[in-house]
């Protein structure tokens, strides 16, 4: 056996020796197996996963593969030759602790424009199940929770949190003083004031290691989908508020991580 053999086989003996949670306390290595169409990539796996709880996470993505699958089928049957599904995958945070993806969809099934989505999913690394947020975050942040249907037909929390959203209005494009660039975002900020009416939207949330926060996100209206920026709440912010240390400890851990830019 090779010495690298031999520390290959020494470091996979090591992890599967390891607690549920201090296997999550790693950063996990990932691999991603053969697109599924054109344009539509494969959920990223766990690569050799140490636990029952990172096995249960690959067997969760691979199922959310399947949806969208089903998803883009249907919706080319429907359009014709000029439909279109498309899939862009992002994974924002790799532990420690949790393991978080965005999908953001594009579809064209016929009809008078594409619709374009993005979803969220974090998953705990110690349970191997999606995060409960209202452990994670106070109930001024959290306020309703929800599942929301999303363009692949999957079922994904969303947060309706009048602080939350406060938070995100705070962050929305800052005015820069420069009148033309104020004035060119002004539609946009009039857009994202009140989309409910006096009802917060359904906010979908993830946290984001290289931007050091929690991400928020929520759904417009076609004509002004352009508005539907993304919003990072800082780790220190989130403090403030009185969310659990176990998210803020771990964002702050994974950003650290982070290779220089």
């Amino acid at each position: 056996m090779t010495a690298f053999a031999r520390t290959a086989t020494a470091a996979a003996c090591l992890l599967a020796t390891l607690s549920p949670g201090a296997a999550a306390d790693r950063a996990v290595s990932l691999q991603v197996p053969p697109d599924l169409a054109k344009d539509l990539p494969a959920m990223p796996r766990i690569a050799n996963p140490v636990d029952d709880a990172e096995r249960r996470i690959n067997a969760a993505v691979q199922r959310l593969d399947g949806a969208v699958r089903k998803a883009a089928a249907e919706c080319l049957a429907e359009g014709g030759k000029h439909a279109d599904y498309g899939r862009h995958i992002e994974v924002t945070m790799r532990g420690p602790r949790f393991l978080s993806y965005t999908m953001t969809d594009s579809a064209f099934c016929g009809g008078a424009h594409p619709n374009t989505g993005t979803s969220a999913i974090v998953y705990d690394l110690v349970s191997g199940a999606p995060v409960d947020w209202t452990a994670l975050l106070p109930p001024a942040l959290t306020g309703k929770v929800a599942l929301q249907t999303e363009m692949d037909g999957s079922r994904m929390v969303s947060l309706s949190s009048k602080r939350l959203f406060d938070l995100y209005l705070e962050a929305y494009r800052p005015r820069t003083g420069q009148a033309k660039a104020d004035a060119d975002d002004d539609e946009c900020r009039e857009a994202v004031a009140m989309p409910n009416g006096d009802e917060p939207p359904a906010m979908t949330v993830w946290p984001d290691a290289k931007a050091g926060g929690l991400a928020v996100q929520f759904d417009l209206a076609h004509v002004v989908q352009a508005c539907a920026d993304v919003v990072v709440v800082p780790v220190a912010t989130l403090t403030a508020e009185g969310a659990n240390p176990v998210l803020t400890d771990a964002i702050t851990a994974a950003r650290a991580a982070r290779p220089a830019p």
